[in-house]
This record gives C-alpha cells, sequence and structure tokens, in this order.
C-alpha cells in the first residue's frame, strides 16, 4: 500500500479515532512480514482514547511506510491475543470489542484464525475497510465482516472517508436499540468562548467551564426496531457552575469545597482546577480537560478516593493526609448525582466541622 491508497488509509485510521471517547481503549498495529506497533512504547496493551492519546498516535502515522507483503494472520492473531489478555487482566469491561482491518486486500478468508479465537461466541466483531478502487479481493473481506458480526466497506477517496467510517457505529449500536438502551454521556470540563451565553457569563466572571451531556438517537417503530437504526445523538451544553448549585452550601462548612469528576477521574470541577496560564489569563493550557484527580487530590496515593469515585461508591470515609501548612485527617462524603456519569465528593477537615449530614441526592 503506498501512494493515494496510503494517503486514504491514513486518514481512515485517523476519522476512526474520531468516533472514540474516554470510555474507550485502542492501539494500532502496522504489519507486513513483520509486526509494528505505531507507538512501539506501549507493545502488547490498549490505551485508554483521550484527547493526548489520539493525537499522539495520529503524529505517529505520519511515520508509517508501505514495504514488503502483508502477513494478515500474523496481525489477527495478535490482535486477538491482545483482546483476550487485556480483559483477562481485568482491564477491559468487556463491553464490544473490535477489530478495524484497514487493508488494500486479502488473499484468504483467514477462517483458522476465527475459528481459533472468534468462534462460535464472535465476541469481537470484525470491520474491514477495503483501500482503493480495486474489488478483487472484495469477496474475502466481505466473508470476514459477515463471518464475524461486523460490516464491510470499501474506500474508494478521501471524500468518502468520513461517512464510510460512520458505518460501523450503526452496527455497534443494533443491540442497545434493540434493548432500548439509552446510555447518557457526560463530558469533560472545557471553556467554551464561541457561545453567546457563555461570552456574557465569561465577561462578569471570567472563563466558564463547561461539560456537555449528551445521548443517542434511536428508531423505535416497531418495523425498523431489529435493524437498530441510530438517528442522531441530541445534547446539550450545562455550566458547571449550574451542578455545583445542586450541592448545600451549609453542609460543607468553613474549610470544606465540594468537586466533581466524570467516570473516568478526569476533574469536572475543583478549587484548584487551572485551565487558563496566569500570565494575561487568555492562553489555555493543553491538558486542562484531563487532569486526573489523582493529580489535584495528591495525598490519595493509593487511589482509594479516586477509585470509590469511579466505581460510584456512597458513604463516606476518612484519609489521613500531611501538608506543609496543616496536617489533619481529612473526611470525603460522597454525593451522588442523579442520572449522571460524574460524581460530587465533600472534602472536610476533621475537628473544625464534622460532616455528620446525610447523603444528599438531588431531584
Amino acid at each position: 500500500m503506498k501512494g493515494l491508497r496510503l494517503t486514504i488509509a491514513r486518514q481512515t485510521v485517523s476519522s476512526i479515532l474520531d468516533t472514540l471517547g474516554d470510555d474507550d481503549f485502542f492501539n494500532i498495529i502496522a504489519y507486513n512480514e513483520e509486526l509494528h506497533y505505531v507507538e512501539p512504547c506501549l507493545n502488547g496493551t490498549l490505551v485508554q482514547a483521550d484527547v493526548t492519546n489520539k493525537d499522539h498516535f495520529r503524529d505517529r502515522l505520519d511515520k508509517l511506510f508501505a514495504k514488503g507483503i502483508g502477513m494478515l494472520d500474523m496481525a489477527l492473531t495478535e490482535a486477538f491475543e491482545l483482546l483476550s489478555n487485556f480483559n483477562e487482566t481485568g482491564r477491559g469491561s468487556v463491553c464490544s470489542q473490535a477489530i478495524m482491518l484497514v487493508t488494500d486486500g486479502a488473499v484468504e478468508t483467514y477462517d483458522a484464525v476465527f475459528a481459533q479465537y472468534n468462534w462460535p461466541d464472535r465476541k469481537v466483531r470484525v470491520f474491514p475497510y477495503l483501500i482503493g478502487r480495486e474489488s478483487a479481493f472484495a469477496d474475502n473481506l466481505k466473508w470476514m465482516a459477515c463471518a464475524n458480526k461486523g460490516y464491510f466497506t470499501q474506500i474508494s477517496t478521501l471524500a468518502d472517508v468520513q461517512e464510510n467510517v460512520m458505518e460501523y457505529l450503526h452496527v455497534l449500536s443494533r443491540p442497545k436499540v434493540i434493548d432500548r438502551e439509552h446510555d447518557m454521556v457526560w463530558t469533560e470540563a472545557y471553556v467554551d468562548n464561541t457561545r453567546p451565553q457563555a461570552q456574557k457569563l465569561e465577561d462578569a466572571q471570567g472563563p466558564v467551564l463547561m461539560t456537555t451531556v449528551a445521548m443517542p438517537v434511536f428508531s423505535t417503530k416497531n418495523e425498523t426496531r431489529n435493524k437498530g437504526i441510530l438517528l442522531g445523538v441530541v445534547g446539550t451544553d450545562v455550566p458547571v457552575s449550574e451542578i455545583l448549585k445542586a450541592i448545600p452550601k451549609y453542609k460543607l462548612g468553613i474549610h470544606g469545597y465540594a468537586f466533581a469528576i466524570t467516570n473516568n477521574g478526569y476533574i469536572l470541577t475543583h478549587p484548584d482546577l487551572q485551565p487558563l496560564y496566569e500570565e494575561g489569563k487568555k492562553r489555555r493550557k493543553s491538558s486542562y480537560s484531563s487532569v486526573d484527580l489523582s493529580e489535584v487530590e495528591w495525598e490519595d496515593k493509593e487511589d482509594e478516593l479516586r477509585n470509590a469515585m469511579v466505581n460510584r461508591q456512597t458513604g463516606s470515609f476518612s484519609m489521613k493526609v500531611k501538608k506543609t501548612v496543616d496536617k489533619g485527617v481529612f473526611l470525603y462524603v460522597f454525593i451522588e448525582q442523579c442520572r449522571t456519569t460524574g460524581k460530587l465528593r465533600l472534602r472536610q477537615k476533621a475537628g473544625l466541622n464534622p460532616l455528620h449530614y446525610p447523603l444528599y441526592k438531588p431531584e
């Protein structure tokens, strides 16, 4: 694969990365006579599809080049073993697993590999993307897709990339449509300077952190329900300050404060979160939207607090901390935020205003 087809392949992989979110894990493997992980430091594992990782892999894609003959059976074996090992070690949720095969041809169907790793359960879907106008190998790739509950797509030009990449989402969404599952997603915090409402708030209060809540819209018609048709996505932007209004401030105490994280442990709001550089306070930090809780609540060395929040535990617990200006025990009270993937937490220094309040659940 070289020339225009290599360019189309790179753009296809980049577009697939655009469809992944913080809840997804991925890796990219190039192959010829040997296997080459796009990022050699991440051999044999999957990484979270956050903005930083996706941008890093995109930069590595530009260094790919065509050389030799592609040994597809070896690449498929590595991909299946990678998914299996990742899930067996408890790092994966075994929710939806897929192999996105971007290639300019397949000389056979490699049914022996699928029989060994994926049949009869077919837990891993295979989505072949045939690059180029040639259709000599289309039948083999179509067979792979049908035999592994996937979808075959041929991409001939750069203009076809975006539309054809999105086809796999309709396949993955079918079980949710049939089961009538409508998962709600809350994004990380971000600074929105484009909307007039945000600009008005920014003029009065400084930079405004926003979060977006979204959910899929499926066709519920009885005649199309089994086809699992994804109609689109509906969502709205919410200022983080509006979420904080749901917290009863009288329960915080003098030395207490509230903070919230996403279901991936990223800070949604925290008193120590600083999205802008101090100088001029106009330039945003590149990674302000992916600050992990462990980077802010640094006394949580064993991730006890972080893991409890991500796992949506309720109740309270205390944790000893030691700082330069202040020593003591801090009590963390979990406040369940209804119908969101984020969680709100109160932090109170023990001995000053102990928290003995019932857990608060906003309506």
